[in-house]
């Protein structure tokens, strides 16, 4: 579970580098907190989903999951969600440098498409639907938010960091609604069954 504390260590630093003034080390309010607000509200929005399914992932195909697992596969996870974590951490340091901050966060939901591809291979290649689900949100969410992000208008430059921080939740809300029975099992399902 070390990426467990890496994702607390970001969670800290984005506390940290929204709230805390640097000079004093003492909480502020200020109007300059409204600038930040969108990146923090995107990191929190992304990483309670992401933290709640890697350990229910983790859960599923490891600990629910009775039949012989690929040799290799968990150590191919870990490294995954310790390099996702990393990256969580990586957005939290950026929050205070603007678009640049969602760069990073679309390189994570990238890493995360990349992984369940692979994972889905590895793990679910029986059943449907699995953590496609996942790729196929991720992948949606990377489209619009490049759009976003690349659009000139007058209205999109103004608010480009309010509008990705809009992508980020509806992300989040499709992930749960698509992948309830996922992260909020009723009873402990067997992954044979296929239902995600």
């Amino acid at each position: 579970m070390i990426y467990a504390v890496i994702v607390a260590l970001a969670i800290g630093k984005a506390v940290q580098a929204t709230f805390i003034d640097t000079s004093t080390g003492l909480f502020k309010f200020d109007s300059s907190l409204f600038n930040y607000l969108p990146a923090f509200l995107t990191f929190v929005f992304t990483i309670v989903p992401f933290y709640h399914g890697m350990n229910r992932y983790l859960d599923k195909c490891y600990i629910e999951n009775n039949e012989r697992h690929v040799e290799g596969a968990l150590l191919f996870d870990f490294l995954v969600f310790f390099f996702e974590a990393s990256i969580l951490f990586s957005f939290s340091t950026s929050i205070k440098s603007g678009l640049q901050s969602f760069l990073v966060l679309g390189l994570l939901l990238l890493v995360d498409v990349l992984w369940a591809l692979v994972s889905h291979w590895i793990h679910y290649r029986k059943f449907k639907p699995s953590v496609i689900r996942w790729a196929t949100i991720n992948s949606i969410a990377i489209v619009v938010g490049i759009f976003i992000y690349l659009n000139e208008s007058s209205y999109a430059k103004e608010n480009k960091p309010f509008l990705l921080f809009i992508v980020a939740v509806l992300r989040s809300a499709f992930d749960y609604g698509f992948l309830w029975r996922f992260y909020f099992p009723k009873s402990e399902q067997s992954i044979t069954t296929g239902s995600t």
